[in-house]
């Protein structure tokens, strides 16, 4: 019944069936009369009626369209890692729409309708959702996963799994602040960009790096802004579109306007694209020829897009930390496996994510699996068979994510901060466009999130 009132509710989901059993057909179709059945056994028996009436557990995850594919590929790595659990359990992958807004948007229909026990066992989000899940009640409390395994895992990673008083749930991907840029071109251009500390010297850097390659940008900000860039700013200079008791300040944050500025004057600077826009086709293009030559970005752009997009230039692309006077923080914390309360399953999806998150065999099994997931385990840092460089990436990339997970912090999200968003982003563009002044973009995006919001918090 849950799986099919998970079907009805979403019409276009995609269930995947990852690992079915291969059991014999032990059925002939000579099959003999009664008179000449042989003889079986008493404990022949039991151990057929055993083998018949085993069923595998079934844990849906929901994901978004993006994410199918990479879960597919993580929970084949892990069945292989803990074969004990492919004649027990079988994982369903069903997509809940384009983003995690929309998987926001079909838990709160079935959360009003009443549906909690049919929702998904393991729901998938980003931070920006967390607190909104946390006050509909619906999410497992798995703080005895970080009592017991707490002082083996990064502090920023525990950090970022715990709201208020909850630990909400466990790591799909961490999503630290980082650096790609194209070692050859750097150094040909003589830029370290270890050494650049400032947004300055950032500019500095991509005006040298054009002295040599004149064609070639180290980013590209269209004037239609992208959610994540912005919110990974924030967290750099501790911007924040709310106060603590939920008023409104877009206007007056000091860290809300130096990030329009920010982006304002490197689309003046000339040395960022201004007319690429991220996942178009030509973006794709300019990273494979050099037009673009770097991104000030995330490590999921890095780990989930560079080696299919770029698959030839294995050894090319290097990892650093952004300019050091923005360069703590994340774009949107990270993105969770969070447990449905009321699954039938709860109880073995945290079993089984706990040993995906949070094993030696697994952190080492998923680095080494095609999508080589970063682990989130101390003494993962210390294996020379994971800091080595691999056939696409040097050494400076664990090392310089071990730097980033250090320095890790989120935005302050509200339970209202997909609304937010929507907002502070349409006005940054509208400043960008030259549609507005930036006070009267700041002050439009602070009387919309006014009247369309009223408090952060409520």
């Amino acid at each position: 019944m849950k799986k099919k009132l998970i079907t009805t509710l979403l019409c276009t989901a995609i269930a995947i069936g990852l690992f079915s059993g291969c059991g014999s057909d032990s059925t002939d179709s000579n099959e003999p009369n009664k008179e000449e059945t042989p003889e079986v056994s008493s404990e022949e028996n039991n151990d057929k009626e055993t083998e018949e009436n085993t069923e595998k557990a079934i844990i849906t995850i929901m994901e978004w369209d993006s994410g199918v594919d990479n879960a597919i590929k993580d929970f084949d790595v892990f069945f292989e890692t803990f074969p004990e659990y492919k004649d027990k359990v079988e994982i369903e992958v069903v997509t809940g729409g384009s983003g995690p807004e929309d998987i926001m948007e079909t838990m709160r229909k079935m959360m009003a309708s009443g549906e909690q026990e049919n929702m998904p066992d393991i729901i998938t989000c980003n931070w920006a959702q967390v607190p909104e899940y946390y006050e509909m009640g619906i999410i497992r409390d798995v703080s005895e996963v970080y009592d017991e395994h707490g002082d083996e895992i990064i502090d920023g990673v525990v950090n970022l799994m715990k709201y208020k008083d909850q630990y909400m749930g466990f790591p799909a991907e961490v999503k630290c602040k980082i650096w790609a840029y194209r070692k050859d071109m750097f150094e040909e251009a003589g830029v370290d960009p270890n050494e650049v500390t400032t947004v300055e010297e950032l500019i500095d850097a991509g005006k040298k790096i054009q002295e040599v390659y004149p064609e070639s940008y180290i980013e590209n900000y269209t004037e239609v802004a992208n959610g994540y860039d912005l919110f990974a700013y924030f967290t750099g200079n501790d911007a924040r579109l709310a106060d603590d008791e939920g008023n409104y300040i877009c206007a007056s944050d000091p860290g809300v306007r130096e990030a329009f500025e920010f982006y304002s004057t490197m689309r003046d600077s000339g040395v960022v694209s201004t007319t690429i826009q991220d996942f178009s086709e030509e973006w794709v293009a300019a990273l494979n020829d050099g037009t673009i030559c770097s991104q000030v970005l995330a490590d999921w752009f890095a780990t989930n897009h560079l080696p299919n997009y770029c698959p030839d230039m294995g050894g090319q692309w290097g990892y650093a930390l952004w300019p050091d006077e923005i360069a703590k923080g994340s774009e949107s914390g990270a993105k969770l496996m969070m447990v449905n309360n009321s699954s039938p399953e709860a109880d073995l999806a945290v079993e089984m994510l706990t040993k995906f998150c949070y094993t030696e065999e697994s952190a080492k099994a998923l680095y080494k699996g095609p999508r080589g997931l970063i682990p989130y385990l101390k003494a993962s840092y210390k294996d020379p068979e994971i800091t080595a460089a691999t056939d696409y990436w040097g050494e400076d990339r664990m090392q310089v994510l071990q730097e980033a997970m250090e320095i890790l912090t989120v935005y302050p999200y509200t339970p209202n901060s997909t609304l937010e968003q929507s907002i502070i982003v349409q006005y940054l563009g509208e400043y960008l466009s030259g549609t507005k002044d930036l006070d009267a973009a700041l002050q439009a995006a602070e009387d919309d999130m006014k009247a369309q919001i009223g408090n952060a918090y409520d």
